[in-house]
């Protein structure tokens, strides 16, 4: 079964809220087993999916009494703080729409990279704010889309990732950025609620063609809707020192 047939036979209370192809673009990075720590794990649809496959996971959450799995535990956790597991645990952090909500995500990133075994991966997806469409409408409004107060409010979206952010974090520890890659293109709406093909009749006709009309486009850091880091630990210890003034 194809990972896009799998996600939508989830029941639909742990089918996904993100953008569309969000999911797909971040799990296709997963190698074929291993430890996977699931950072945010929400109402627990991703969690669910990779213990299916065979993966040993790992789920915390700031709320864990949202998640729904049967037979599986979810963990508290405020990712702005240090993570209660050993060094070197996992093969994989995956952390999916969760670092635009964090107020320490440089933290964060750090301490996925403790977390992960020598050549371990840190996956995590943000809202792409290098696009062309963040950068028009920020030209226009001095906001980026998913940053507006309507995201702030209602989902607590604080920190843009831009990538060279990333960059020099892990300059400060022992990680690269191994790819970036990007969801389908697609942009909320007005009030950043991401555009999933719903509706009856004509307007979801017109969803289906505006998607499809919007596939035609080359799937780019210019066009993606959002960004799916795959961040590698490279050694044990941090390879730079950044010396900062006081």
């Amino acid at each position: 079964m194809k990972l896009s047939a799998k996600i939508y036979a989830l029941p639909e209370s742990m089918r996904p809220e993100a953008a569309p192809g969000t999911w797909e673009a971040a799990l296709s990075l997963l190698p074929h087993s291993g430890r996977v720590l699931n950072a945010g794990a929400g109402r627990g649809g991703i969690s669910l999916l990779l213990d299916e496959s065979g993966y040993a996971v790992t789920s915390l959450d700031l709320y864990p009494e949202r998640f729904l799995p049967t037979g599986m535990d979810c963990a508290y956790a405020d990712l702005n703080h240090p993570i209660e597991q050993p060094d070197g645990t996992f093969d994989v952090v995956l952390a999916v729409e969760v670092m635009e909500h964090l107020e320490n995500p440089w933290g964060f990133l750090r301490e996925a990279v403790r977390l992960l075994k020598i050549g371990g991966l840190l996956i995590f997806s943000s809202p792409n704010v290098i696009s062309l469409h963040s950068r028009l409408h920020f030209l226009g409004h001095g906001l980026l889309p998913y940053f507006r107060l309507s995201s702030f409010k209602g989902c607590y979206h604080v920190s843009p990732i831009f990538p060279w952010a990333v960059e020099r974090c892990c300059a400060t520890t022992s990680a690269r950025i191994r790819s970036i890659t990007y969801s389908r293109t697609d942009w909320p709406s007005r009030d950043d609620v991401p555009r999933h093909v719903a509706g009856r009749g004509i307007p979801r006709i017109r969803r289906l063609l505006r998607r499809k009309l919007l596939d035609l486009l080359p799937l780019n850091a210019t066009t993606g809707e959002i960004s799916i880091f795959c961040v590698e630990k490279t050694a044990a210890a941090p390879t730079s020192q950044i010396n900062i003034m006081q």
